[in-house]
């Protein structure tokens, strides 16, 4: 059996440092996490964002000041013959104030070269270089468009806008500077050019203003710089071209001061500008990447080297290049494993030290148990006359003094105990009489609160009842009264027509002076509007036996209480019967509009429905007295059904809201209504343990819905 000594270092020395290595292992993964997730990307596209921002305000600037050379009237006079001398001298200042222009040249609307500058745009005032005189005049006549990629900005400055000539090495600036031994940046020009309008706003000319790319350059070289003070040295920044593809901006590139930045991972020297992503690097992620602008990607360059990179669109009216901001994966978890190594050494160290403290504490802790164990094997004995001795005041020595305690405790209520049992049995006898009792009473008020529901149910259903035998009384009384109004009529046209028959059958061939007899007869008698009235009272006696049969019916089918078997219908089958049935009604008259929803099959009684929504469909029907519409909506709401009926008809007046639903009431005129069919629907619908409710206002029509379970 282990000792305490060996459970309590068992138990501590885990319970000590589990929490310690998940904090540890919690803060070194939440530490990756944060670097790579939510720090490093969001600063790498915030510092692409702002790289952007910086190039497009560049341009931006550039633009405004290639238009505002224009405005200088020396190039308008000079293109126009106003001025003989040519301004060579107000292109030298504006080279050398702009500082970025390798070249600024003023041309004719043909696109010819017209006059450069003649200074060199890094002069200053201790040391003057000129360009070469000999080049400049041989450039002067020849087109610009054997010197630049397109045409597109030529036929926008003659169309008196401004034009752009993209990323490109410019054979014009060749012939007059010497970059070949220069950083490849330096090789690259940007064209800007802007129309020259005479008096009439018609374009004479223009300005072709070339500037270095190195001034671009310089910009993503800053970042590089900036990201190494923060101990990020694989990080810089890289342009791709307005076709995603093609790179115009990068730390690798020929000829760079700084041959040490300018190599490639692994020292091997390498120019990455002008080179393809897809074609030259196999980037076919990072180019997609690109044209779906996405905001940041991961990619290996070169292979084996993980790296993550921010991007960020130029948001510019011509120049669509996306910047780039890389970082080494290595880079970035370079603090962590830092922390990684930092947090093994702690938790190493505080290990030994829990063991050291653990076996000291349980040494402590074990003596006074000892002590402890024995007087409560003593006390389980059943001596509770055992004390143990109290050694100190702290949490053993309070324990000593309850186990003391206890024992005096267990003394006294083991003498308590042996009286208790004496008493307990009486004490059971007494409380199950008096459960006995209130199970009695119970009992009683049970039976008397049945009685009580049975009464009131028979007192509502005599009050039913009686209100059904008034209705029936008074409706039977009406059809009866037209048998019994017209039975005398009737007896009386019968024998006289027996009469007449009899006439004609005592006379035998009638002479003439008979027949004018008969017709006299026949005259007086009035026979032809007796032959017609017969029908009439036929038709009479006809559809008062058919209200007899129709009340009748309907209060057989109010007062069944069998229990019909239910099934799962599709509710839009029995409406649409219904609908059918009643086309006389409604034909010609009355727009019927079916909303229908998508409705699961309803458990219910077929037949019974089918007689509700021909009530209420009669009903709306009924209501419309010239043209109108009956709207019929349905739908699913929480495995319950909705079905609407609402029609535009005359609706019902407030005060009558409330008695709709009661047998024989009807606001219908007397002898188009027995007053039973919302009554019939409203029992129905309770049968099916669904709800009915009417909404109407008068001229406003009226609206009656229904709510069914779907599962009974």
């Amino acid at each position: 059996m282990k000792s305490l000594k060996h459970k309590l270092l068992i138990f501590i020395l885990p319970l000590c440092l589990l929490p310690l290595i998940g904090i540890s292992a919690f803060s070194y993964f939440v530490a990756k996490e944060r670097i790579t997730e939510d720090r490093i990307v969001l600063y790498l596209e915030q510092i692409a964002a702002e790289v952007t921002d910086a190039v497009q305000l560049t341009l931006l600037e550039k633009k405004e000041g290639t238009v505002a050379m224009t405005l200088y009237s020396e190039f308008l006079h000079y293109l126009t013959g106003r001025l003989e001398e040519p301004p060579v001298l107000l292109l030298d200042k504006l080279i050398l104030v702009h500082e970025v222009y390798d070249l600024i040249a003023i041309f004719d609307v043909d696109g010819r070269l017209v006059l450069t500058n003649s200074l060199d745009r890094s002069s200053n005032l201790a040391v003057i270089e000129y360009l070469d005189a000999k080049e400049l005049e041989g450039l002067r006549g020849q087109s610009l468009l054997r010197y630049t990629p397109d045409s597109l900005w030529l036929q926008q400055v003659r169309s008196s806008r401004f034009g752009y000539i993209d990323w490109h090495v410019s054979p014009l600036v060749h012939k007059v500077y010497r970059y070949l031994d220069n950083d490849i940046a330096k090789h690259h020009s940007l064209g800007f050019a802007a129309p020259i309008l005479d008096e009439r706003n018609v374009v004479v000319g223009g300005i072709l203003a070339l500037m270095n790319w190195g001034f671009i350059q310089e910009m993503l070289d800053k970042v590089e710089d900036d990201l190494r003070e923060r101990s990020l040295s694989s990080g810089y920044a890289f342009l791709f071209g307005r076709d995603g593809n093609t790179i115009i901006g990068h730390k690798y590139r020929r000829n760079r001061q700084d041959a040490a930045l300018s190599a490639g991972e692994f020292g091997v020297a390498r120019d990455n500008y002008g080179t393809r992503l897809e074609e030259d690097h196999q980037l076919v992620d990072l180019r997609r990447a690109v044209e779906e602008r996405a905001p940041h990607f991961r990619y290996q360059y070169p292979r084996g080297t993980e790296k993550i990179s921010g991007l960020s669109a130029l948001n510019h009216e011509y120049f669509t290049w996306v910047c780039g901001v890389g970082i080494n994966n290595e880079d970035i978890f370079a603090p962590v494993l830092e922390l990684k190594n930092n947090l093994i050494w702690a938790a190493s160290g505080i290990m030994l030290l829990v063991v050291v403290l653990t076996y000291s504490v349980s040494r402590r802790i074990t003596i006074p148990l000892n002590r402890l164990t024995l007087g409560a094997r003593v006390i389980a004995a059943g001596d509770f006359s055992q004390r143990v001795e109290v050694g100190g005041r702290d949490e053993i020595g309070q324990l000593a003094r309850s186990f003391n305690e206890m024992a005096g405790s267990l003394e006294q209520r083991s003498r308590d105990l042996l009286d208790l049992n004496r008493r307990l049995e009486e004490k059971v006898r007494e409380r199950t009489r008096e459960l006995e009792e209130a199970n009695r009473e119970m009992a009683k008020a049970y039976d008397e609160l049945k009685e009580t529901q049975f009464q009131l149910i028979q007192s509502e259903k005599l009050a039913s009842l009686g209100q059904l035998v008034a209705g029936i009384a008074h409706e039977i009384k009406n059809p009866l009264n037209f048998i019994y109004g017209n039975t005398g009529f009737l007896q009386s046209y019968v024998d006289r027509l027996q009469e007449l028959v009899e006439l004609y059958e005592s006379r035998g061939r009638l002479a003439t002076e008979d027949r004018t007899e008969i017709e006299a007869f026949k005259e007086r008698m009035n026979y032809a509007f007796m032959k017609e009235d017969l029908a009439t009272l036929i038709a009479n006696f006809d559809e008062g036996a058919k209200r007899i049969h129709s009340i009748i019916g309907d209060l057989r089918t109010f007062s069944r209480i069998e229990s019909d078997d239910f099934r799962p219908i599709n509710l839009h089958e029995p409406i649409d019967l219904a609908l059918s049935l009643l086309q006389n009604e409604y034909r010609g008259r009355i727009e019927i509009v079916r909303e229908y929803g998508s409705l699961p099959k309803v458990e219910c009684h077929p037949g019974r429905l089918n007689q509700v929504f021909m009530n209420l469909l009669l009903n709306a029907c009924q209501a419309i007295r010239g043209n109108g519409t009956i709207t019929v909506t349905t739908r699913a709401e929480n495995g319950r059904v909705l079905v609407a009926v609402r029609d535009t008809g005359e609706g019902i007046d407030e005060k009558d809201l409330d008695r709709i639903f009661e047998p024989f009431f009807t606001t219908k005129a007397v002898g188009t209504g027995t007053g039973l069919g919302l009554s019939i629907s409203y029992a129905i619908i309770q049968q099916h343990n669904g709800a009915i409710r009417v909404r109407s206002r008068k001229g406003e029509g009226t609206e009656f819905v229904i709510h069914l379970p779907v599962k009974q």
